[in-house]
């Protein structure tokens, strides 16, 4: 999966997600790493980058520690790295 062409915040949510190694965080998480001072800005934009991410198995989501099989991105779901990527 290449999604280092689909934009920094597909990167960053990638990143993050690597790091955190199956903990769950939150898109806001990403945001305030990337752009401190304007993030609520880009709220938007990492849904779509969140969406795109999870329709390709690269991240999974979650909502109050239960996983959601389809993209719903809204205020209170969590991410972490996806079942396509467990072995990174």
């Amino acid at each position: 999966m290449d999604y280092l062409e689909n934009g920094i915040l597909v990167q960053a949510t990638m990143e993050m997600a690597k790091r955190k190694r199956g903990n769950a965080f939150c898109p806001t998480d990403v945001l305030k790493w990337i752009y401190p001072t304007d993030w609520q800005s880009f709220i938007d934009e990492e849904y779509k980058a969140v969406n795109w991410l999870h329709e390709r198995g690269c991240i999974a989501l979650e909502d109050e520690g239960a996983s959601l099989s389809k993209s719903a991105m809204e205020g209170g779901n969590k991410i972490k790295l996806g079942v396509n990527n467990i072995g990174l």
